[in-house]
Order: C-alpha cells, then sequence, then structure tokens
C-alpha cells in the first residue's frame, strides 16, 4: 500500500547541526570503549576478575606449586589408571551417571560425540566402560552446572592446552543446553611446564573469589591462546 503521509523537509542549517551531534556522540562512545580497553589491558587477568592485586600476591607466595603439582598429578594419575602413558593426552575425561555408569572421554570430542556418550551413560550401556579411580563430586570442586546433575563429566585439564580450550567451549554448551542434567567439573592435570604458575593462580582466584571467578579467569587465561603453539604470559596473571 502507497504511503501517503508528506515527509518534513529538514533544511541545510539544521542538518548540519544534526550531523555534528551524531559525529559527536560517536567520539565519545568510542573513547569511551577505548577507555575500557585500555583499563583491562593495565589490568593482570586476577584483577579482572574482581581479585585483590595484594592479597593475589600473597597467595601465589603462599602457595606451593610443586605440591600443587603432585596432589594434582597423582589424582589425574588414578583417574587413567590402566592406560598406557604413550596413550595419555590432555584433555582426559570421565563421564558419571547417577545409576553408576561410567565411560571415558579420550582428546577433545565434538559436541555431537559427547552428547552420544552421555546418552550411553544414562542408558546404562556403555561401548567403554571405565577403568580408572576416580570420584563424584567432591566439596571444594570447580563446578559449572548443577552437583546433582545425572550426569557428570569429570575433565582433566591444562592451561596451556589448546585441545583443552576447544573442549570447554563445547562443555559450555552442553551445560548451559543440559536444562540442568549435566554438569561439568574441572580437575587440573599439569602436563605443560608453563601451565603450573597458572594453576596456581587460578587455585588462588577462586580461594580468594570463588567459583564463579575461578571459571571466568580460565576463560581469559584460554583467551589469550592464539594457536596451538602459544602459551600465555606468566606476568599477566
Amino acid at each position: 500500500m502507497e504511503n501517503n503521509i508528506t515527509n518534513p523537509k529538514i533544511t541545510t542549517p539544521v542538518a548540519i547541526i544534526v550531523a555534528g551531534i551524531l559525529i559527536m556522540i560517536a567520539i565519545l562512545i568510542t573513547r569511551g570503549g577505548n577507555m575500557n580497553n585500555s583499563s583491562n589491558k593495565e589490568k593482570t587477568l586476577s584483577e579482572q576478575v574482581g581479585v585483590n592485586k595484594t592479597k593475589f600476591t600473597q597467595c601465589m607466595e603462599d602457595t606451593d606449586l610443586q605440591a600443587l603439582r603432585n596432589q594434582t598429578n597423582i589424582a589425574a594419575e588414578l583417574a587413567m589408571k590402566g592406560i598406557p602413558a604413550e596413550q595419555r593426552g590432555t584433555p582426559y575425561s570421565v563421564v558419571i551417571g547417577k545409576n553408576g555408569t561410567k565411560t571415558e572421554i579420550r582428546g577433545a570430542y565434538p559436541k555431537e560425540e559427547v552428547l552420544k556418550l552421555i546418552e550411553e551413560v544414562r542408558a546404562g550401556k556403555v561401548t567403554n566402560l571405565y577403568g580408572g579411580e576416580t570420584t563424584g563430586y567432591v566439596e571444594g570442586d570447580h563446578i559449572m552446572g548443577n552437583p546433582n546433575a545425572e550426569v557428570l563429566i569429570i575433565e582433566y585439564s591444562d592451561l596451556e592446552c589448546p585441545y583443552c580450550k576447544r573442549f570447554g567451549e563445547t562443555m559450555k554448551e552442553i551445560v548451559n543446553e543440559s536444562n540442568g542434567n549435566v554438569a561439568w567439573i574441572y580437575r587440573h592435570w599439569i602436563v605443560h611446564p608453563g601451565a603450573l604458575p597458572k594453576t596456581g593462580a587460578a587455585e588462588c582466584v577462586a580461594k580468594l573469589k570463588g567459583n564463579d571467578a575461578f571459571w571466568k579467569y580460565v576463560d581469559l587465561v584460554f583467551g589469550l591462546m592464539k594457536t596451538a603453539d602459544d602459551t600465555t604470559d606468566t606476568s599477566n596473571l
């Protein structure tokens, strides 16, 4: 249908004034955005998730990184019990159902494959039975989702592993789309030497700011990783 409403005419001086105002608004928005980005770049990763710098520094000084490595790696070794050393790699995950059924995920499986394994566990009939030793949710675990979910996926992960970064994105999608039926637990398995200080930093963030801050921090660490050969700068923790 033809529109018969007559559009009002805008005179040249008014048009110039309007254009000027719009340009000024655009400049202010751009400057504001740049200021925020600059501010974030000047902050360490821990500060970006709300952790006090002084408290974080003290926590890192008080953390025995070698003891942390031993503790987390012993747990990872038990989880992969029975798997030859040359066949182990990050990420490694265990899928546990409330019905007691367990299976494993060796590597960064695509979403479709993970969903298939979840359904196998729910049905109580898995293609590959899990043969290691691991526990379900325990107090203090880094968890995304409901601790009482029907299915728990426990990932043993390294903060310098690009495949762990990829698998993490998959897991976030699965948890968010599961209606509370799937939860994801992150446990450290320190494989790359450069991951050790990052692991200590992530644990300090969790200690000082809680579970949500831990996940945000891990996202920031992985976010600095561009290629399979990249590592993150430990001075920016």
